[in-house]
């Protein structure tokens, strides 16, 4: 493993935020730094924040609070464990004494000759958080999947096992870390409004979250996508973003090939992007940043915990979301959810959920998008 291209200078106490799990969980999680900027100030201390991250969100969030003494520390992938999840099994939230998924970095880092962030994850750190993702949250949330209150977010559900940091209510923190000209390039030249879509499920095609079986219970078939374009080409543009050899280019699209979400957050907050619309991934939880309005089709997952609303955030957003299965939303498959025959989960119900929304639904979603939250000035604003 090569050792990033980075120098820290830290003197004195310092805490620690680790940001796990998939992209869109990831940018949810920045929530939690603005809550550790208001314990520390609790604590009448100004301890440097280091937001411990292997992707740009860490990045982008610094950039918002860099007037806050909050830095981000990039990471390479720790050597034999899940992608994302770093001392998953293992995670002590919150507690003084050392974490045991610091240890596991250390260990791991010491090995790999890491020598800068051996130093950082062996001196003087003030509280270390790791915010949990994976096999107990999903249990603990189901019992929210048809319930709309407040309480249901999955901010909240973090929040639970942070022992000491809350979810406040508020957005994720990102900013664009580097203006990208071919961005701009597409802007400026589009003679109408445009939408930005996204059909995948994560960045990488190889991820595991893109697996074909995961895939099948989130996406919405690319004859309906391209059926819907076609039906709406005469009043926007589209924008599509992270084509790949499973979400391929849709016919009357331009596709911008991005390798970070950086240009799809520059993308969205240009004056003449009007929506997004996608399946559950994170380009909503980026969207909710600039409070974005856009769709939001969803299968077996449910927006109750993953979706940001207008009623309890004050974003935007419109969920399509059909009941039309007995056991929905399964959030199946995921990575660890296996059949009795040892092979990955597989829906026996024909994946009925997203086949469910029809193109007309969507052209409707849009029309009320338009009415209700196209141009609306921005609300509920936290200020640190």
């Amino acid at each position: 493993m090569n050792q990033p291209q980075q120098t820290l200078d830290i003197k004195g106490k310092y805490y620690i935020i680790n940001l796990a799990g998939g992209l869109g969980a990831r940018i949810i999680q920045t929530c939690f730094i603005r809550s550790l900027i208001t314990k520390r100030k609790q604590e009448r201390n100004d301890y440097p924040i280091l937001v411990v991250d292997n992707s740009l969100i860490g990045e982008m969030a610094a950039q918002v609070l860099k007037n806050q003494n909050v830095i981000s520390v990039k990471v390479p992938e720790v050597p034999n464990s899940y992608p994302h999840h770093p001392g998953l099994l293992t995670i002590q939230n919150g507690n003084k004494e050392h974490p045991i998924w610091v240890d596991t970095w250390r260990d791991s880092y010491k090995q790999n000759n890491n020598g800068w962030l051996w130093e950082l994850l062996n001196n003087n750190w003030e509280r270390a958080y790791h915010i949990e993702y994976g096999f107990g949250l999903t249990k603990t949330i189901h019992k929210y999947k048809k319930n709309n209150s407040k309480k249901s977010f999955i901010g909240y559900h973090y929040a639970d096992g942070m022992q000491d940091l809350h979810y406040d209510g508020g957005v994720p923190m990102l900013e664009v870390s580097q203006q990208e000209q071919q961005v701009d390039n597409f802007a400026n030249t589009q003679n109408k409004p445009y939408i930005v879509l996204h059909l995948g499920t994560d960045l990488n095609p190889q991820d595991y979250m893109s697996s074909i079986n995961y895939r099948f219970h989130k996406v919405w078939s690319m004859e309906r996508w391209a059926d819907l374009v076609q039906k709406l080409k005469h009043k926007y543009n589209f924008v599509q973003v992270y084509a790949n050899e499973h979400n391929p280019e849709i016919p009357d699209v331009v596709s911008i090939k991005v390798t970070s979400i950086n240009p799809v957050l520059q993308l969205l907050q240009h004056e003449r992007c009007r929506m997004f619309m996608c399946i559950d991934n994170y380009l909503p939880h980026l969207a909710a940043s600039i409070k974005k309005p856009g769709i939001v089709l969803w299968g077996s997952t449910s927006p109750s915990v993953w979706g940001w609303s207008w009623t309890h955030h004050k974003v935007p957003h419109l969920h399509l979301y059909n009941d039309v299965c007995d056991i929905q939303p399964c959030w199946r498959p995921n990575m660890w959810d296996t059949q009795q025959s040892g092979q990955q989960y597989v829906c026996d119900r024909g994946y009925k959920c997203m086949k469910s929304i029809e193109v007309s639904q969507v052209i409707k979603a849009t029309e009320t998008v338009e009415k209700k939250f196209v141009g609306i000035k921005k609300e509920n604003e936290i200020v640190l």
